[in-house]
This record gives C-alpha cells, sequence and structure tokens, in this order.
C-alpha cells in the first residue's frame, strides 16, 4: 500500500514527459493523387526564417536564419544525408534571413541562387555575395514571375511590381520579398516571406494570390491590416509563425488567425515538419524547451 503514490507519481511524470514529446497533426482529404512526399521543415532558430524542402532527391532551401543559424542549416542538411541544394531563394536580405547564407554555400554545394533584384545595406548580405563570388556562383535576379519543377512539384517565385523604394520610406525590404508557391498535387502552399500590408495589398489587387492548403505567415506574425485581406484571399486550413519565446507572435494575429479557423503552429517551440503526399497535409511538432 506505501508504494502505490508512488507508482501514482511515476504514472504521471510518464504522461508528461510524453505530451513534451507528442506530435500536432493535422490532415485533410482532397480529390488527386498520392505522391511521393514534399516534406518542408521549419527549423527553431528563434525570430528567423530557415526553411528546408525536399521532394524526389532534390532540395530546397527557402531563407538560412541569421549568421550563426547556417551552421544549423548545414548540420540539419548533413544528418539527414543531403549532400546538395538543388536551389536557394532568397526572400530578402534583412538579416534573419540572409545571415546564415555565407555558411551555407561555403559548406553545401548549391546549384541555383534565386535572388530579389537589389542591394542589401548589411554586412550579412556583403559576406554572402564575397562568399559566392569566391566559389564563382552567379546568382538569378528575380524581375518576373518564375516557374520551374521541383521534383514532383512546380515552383512559382512571385517578385514585386518594383524594386524602386517609395519615397520616404524607412523599412522596404520586407515588402521586397521574393514570395513562393509551391503546388503538389491537390496541396498548394505559400510563403510570404515578410510581406508587409503595402505589398499584400498590391498581389491581391494584381490577382496574385489563389488559395492555399498552407501559409506561412509573413513577418514573424507581427499584426497589419492587411492580414485579413490576405487570409479571406487565401483560405489556408493550416499555418506556422517563424518566432521565438522573446519574439513571439502577436496576439492580434493568432486571434484573427482564429477568427478564420487557421490552425497555427509556432517555431518558438521546437522545429516543425510539414508532409504533403499530394493529397493530404500532416504537420508535426516536436516540442523542445
Amino acid at each position: 500500500m506505501k508504494t502505490r503514490p508512488i507508482a501514482i507519481i511515476l504514472f504521471i511524470c510518464v504522461i508528461l514527459a510524453s505530451v513534451s514529446l507528442s506530435l500536432t497533426r493535422f490532415g485533410q482529404n482532397n480529390d488527386g493523387e498520392n505522391l511521393p512526399p514534399l516534406t518542408c521543415t521549419f527549423l527553431k532558430v528563434g525570430k528567423a526564417d530557415a526553411i528546408i524542402l525536399q521532394n524526389q532527391g532534390m532540395t530546397m532551401v527557402i531563407d538560412t536564419g541569421e549568421e550563426d543559424d547556417g551552421q544549423e542549416m548545414v548540420d540539419f542538411l548533413k544528418k539527414n544525408s543531403l549532400p546538395r541544394v538543388d536551389v536557394l531563394i532568397i526572400t530578402h536580405f534583412d538579416k534573419d534571413h540572409v545571415g546564415g547564407a555565407d555558411t551555407l554555400v561555403s559548406q553545401v554545394p548549391v546549384d541555383r541562387v534565386l535572388l530579389p533584384d537589389y542591394e542589401g545595406s548589411i554586412t550579412d548580405y556583403t559576406d554572402f555575395v564575397l562568399a559566392m563570388n569566391e566559389l564563382s556562383i552567379g546568382p538569378e535576379l528575380v524581375n518576373a514571375p518564375l516557374s520551374f519543377p521541383f521534383g514532383e512539384a512546380s515552383v512559382t517565385i512571385h517578385p514585386p511590381r518594383s524594386y524602386e523604394i517609395p519615397e520616404g520610406a524607412a523599412e522596404y525590404d520586407n515588402n521586397f520579398s521574393l514570395v513562393t508557391t509551391i503546388t503538389h498535387g491537390a496541396n498548394r502552399l505559400l510563403f510570404t516571406g515578410d510581406i508587409q500590408k503595402r505589398r499584400i495589398r498590391e498581389m491581391v489587387a494584381d490577382g496574385e494570390l489563389r488559395e492555399c492548403k498552407f501559409l506561412k505567415i509573413p513577418h514573424h506574425g507581427v499584426y497589419n491590416t492587411a492580414l485579413s485581406e490576405l487570409f479571406e484571399t487565401v483560405k489556408p486550413k493550416y499555418s506556422v509563425i517563424c518566432s521565438s519565446d522573446k519574439n513571439p507572435a502577436e496576439e492580434k494575429t493568432l486571434k484573427l488567425l482564429k477568427k478564420h479557423a487557421i490552425d497555427v503552429l509556432e517555431t518558438r517551440y521546437g522545429n516543425i515538419t510539414l508532409i504533403s503526399d499530394g493529397k493530404n497535409l500532416e504537420l508535426r511538432q516536436k516540442v523542445r524547451h
């Protein structure tokens, strides 16, 4: 009889441990063919984007986090036996998107680099350009919509209307972000960089945005009044926010996601893996403390 309380305590501890390591799964059936899986991993690297996609033996990277995150991305690629990057997309030249790019290209062969057509103004950008020059990598500057295959998926890159800096604008990099749409069977995924109010409304007005089952929330979950227009146009079911404990998604953004019945996960709690088979989507998160 004296051992029963101890047994109960141990049982509770086991349950709590399993919760902290649980997987969050979402799924939705659609008509369409089951395809070889498209996998997308959002790394837990603080308030920064570092995204790795795999399909049919090909690897694509969208943004590389901050300077110290480049090595974590390299380690992930090596650990998962991904010897090269077929396509590297840098959405824009803020430090939390381009920071780790010089480390990545210096340690992992990269076949194709796609960049927005403007010059960055920070050291991280300069270091990346120098690393590409040393390796004779000639980046492609995206000025018009660009489409290409990625295994069994198709990719479309949407640049801004113009790379001219608006008069009086203090911050312009975010709205210069390259926006990426990936279509995999019946599933469409949208990656928005850090686009803000002006660019969201520009894309809505131009008819560039289509319904997508998944949305990478722009600008780390910072709220702006055009987010409602984005959600109403894209109508995503699932979403991810690249955030940190220090810089979590804004409460107004989370409330808006709930209002639109959009499931959301934040990288502040751990790496997130999205898996598409062309019909279903599954999102997993292994919580890290």
